[in-house]
């Protein structure tokens, strides 16, 4: 298997981010499996959590030469201060220059897909650059984005009860009761000057509020709430409630999105006003967040596991409620439901865990694609990581499979109990669904290096241009890989 094949779960990190919006309204409205790998567009492919390793976050050059006839250069990266605007907590920090996407579509056509998805549902015709570039938005400055899931112990309450039976007014009672679990996405958008932050993103504030007019703060009763840090303007309707701010000359956008509820509901609201004051950024893990590469991603696999996991919920809910399903079937197809969002949880915590805090991202200049990652290694890996790449190891083509992966494989040792089984692997991808490639890549893709293994014998063999190094660093696995095309 072409290892470039792989770094689709890399870019799939920033496109959730960045297109959270969009993308997760077209699912939404769209959905009608009641499992929560129903809705997953990817193929169960366990050897795509090698990507995390394989495709690794870029570092950014020392200096970068100043544009072909006399173009400005580059602006600097985002800030400390920029980056702590984005909320803690998250499972998922991103960003993107809007200028990259022509490169990320060249070295990565799959994430084409993303940005297609999320073009359609705003009904523009334009490549997603032009629709960008209309819109107002800085093709040379990042847009920065972050997830921040719901709780996964207060959401599951809701699938559960569908599973043990309750309905009607029961029922409602415990759907009006979680009105509040919402997934949180905040997008910063830097604009060119002279740009309307209220227009800017006019098109995502309408998919995302089902064509509710995005209203006017301080004069509407909807901007009440938020006292002196009144937004631009707030939309309720659809499946969100999205706040619009100026940040400086920038814009920056808020969505919380009801798992259970509607967007206008009065819970959503209470949910936006509250998000409005989270600020802070990566607080621990996804501390090493680098905005510099022109696409970069940070993964928390354990928050990336109650994502994956209450986005499922919220898909069974919705797919079973309605009164389109026969009332005895649903206490199993719940219980279905559930176990199956429940893989996310599973996945994102090994039994011996050995990484976490995956930090990626990839520069691509030419024919040259360069990427570096990064994850926090565990007590569990440390110490025989340490001895075997306390020296970098470098490998190209076919060797990275027979040498680099067999080393760092007995360098962290055990996978532990489930994590050994290409069986239970692949089973545990189809049910947990897209987010399964995501927590992988922050973390547990260590825990499959067995698998990988495996998978990578019976493929076609790796691409000869591929060359990857391996390196011990300050408790941290560090791989820095490169593609020429």
């Amino acid at each position: 298997m072409p290892l470039r094949e792989l770094l689709p779960i890399v870019l799939l990190g920033a496109g959730i981010a960045l297109g959270a919006g969009s993308a997760a309204c077209v699912a939404r409205q769209g959905s009608t499996g009641a499992s929560s790998s129903s809705a997953a567009a990817q193929p169960a492919r366990p050897s795509a959590s090698a990507s995390a390793s394989a495709a690794a976050p870029a570092q950014p050059a020392a200096s970068d030469p100043a544009a072909p006839g006399g173009a400005a250069p580059e602006p600097p990266p985002p800030s400390a201060e920029q980056i702590a605007r984005l909320p803690p907590g998250a499972a998922i920090y991103a960003s993107l220059r809007n200028s990259a996407l022509d490169a990320a579509v060249q070295y990565v056509p799959q994430i084409a897909e993303v940005l297609i998805e999320a073009n359609r549902a705003l009904g523009s015709q334009d490549p997603p650059d032009v629709t960008l570039a209309k819109a107002g938005v800085d093709p040379r400055r990042p847009i920065l984005g972050a997830v921040v899931p719901a709780s996964e112990k207060s959401a599951r309450a809701v699938v559960d009860a569908m599973a043990k039976g309750a309905s009607g007014k029961a029922l409602e009672k415990v759907v009006r009761e979680h009105a509040a679990d919402v997934t949180r996405v905040r997008l910063l958008v830097p604009l060119v000057s002279g740009a309307d932050p209220r227009r800017a993103l006019a098109g995502v504030v309408d998919v995302l509020a089902g064509g509710a007019p995005l209203e006017a703060c301080p004069g509407a009763a909807r901007c009440a709430g938020f006292g002196a840090r009144a937004p631009l303007g707030v939309a309720q309707g659809g499946i969100a409630a999205v706040a619009i701010y100026a940040d400086g000359a920038d814009l920056r956008l808020d969505v919380v999105m009801s798992l259970f509820g509607s967007g206008g509901d009065p819970a959503a609201l209470k949910e936006l006003v509250a998000f409005g004051e989270e600020v802070g950024g990566p607080e621990g893990r996804c501390s090493r967040f680098d905005a510099s590469p022109v696409v970069s991603v940070c993964l928390d696999p354990e928050r990336m596991g109650e994502l994956g996991a209450t986005d499922g919920y919220g898909k069974i809910a919705r797919a079973l409620s309605g009164g389109h399903v026969d009332p005895r079937v649903i206490p199993t197809i719940a219980a279905q439901g559930f176990a199956e969002a429940r893989q996310n949880l599973r996945l994102a915590a090994p039994a011996r865990r050995l990484a976490s805090d995956g930090t990626l991202g990839v520069t691509a200049q030419g024919k040259r694609s360069r990427f570096v990652a990064s994850w926090a290694l565990t007590d569990a890996s440390r110490a025989g990581v340490e001895r075997a790449f306390a020296a970098e190891r470098c490998a190209a083509g076919e060797a990275a499979v027979t040498e680099l992966l067999p080393a760092l494989r007995a360098a962290v040792g055990d996978p532990g109990k489930g994590f050994d089984d290409p069986k239970k692997v692949v089973t545990a991808f189809e049910e947990a669904g897209w987010s399964a490639y995501l927590i992988a890549a922050g973390g547990p893709w260590l825990n499959l290096l067995g698998v990988i293994a495996r998978v990578l014998e019976q493929g076609p063999g790796t691409d000869p241009d591929y060359h990857v190094c391996a390196r011990y660093d300050g408790g941290r696995l560090v791989l820095v890989s490169e593609i020429r095309r």
